[in-house]
């Protein structure tokens, strides 16, 4: 063997290991970005959840307020509305 085909199987294995170094580079990347992707999908969907939620008591509230105020006199209504039902700052 001579120096010249020594010096090419060193290069071609050193060549080898930095292609092997490059693949699981861009593997780990995409398996990264897909759970990266994954979890902003799980706390859009979370987001969205809690939202409908704080929408259904808001209803539900607003619900109960009427028909507090369909039940009641015209002057119990607006004492009612001044007593318990204030805007909050």
């Amino acid at each position: 063997m001579g120096l010249e085909m020594i010096i090419g199987l060193v290069v071609a294995v050193l060549a080898a290991i930095a292609g092997a170094f490059g693949l699981g580079k861009s593997r780990g990347t995409n398996i990264a970005e897909t759970k990266a992707n994954q979890q902003r999908t799980e706390e859009r969907a979370a987001a969205t959840e809690a939202v409908a939620e704080r929408r259904v008591e808001t209803t539900k509230g607003a619900r109960d307020v009427q028909q507090t105020v369909n039940h009641l006199p015209d002057d119990d209504v607006d004492r009612e509305l001044r007593e318990r039902y204030t805007r909050k700052t």
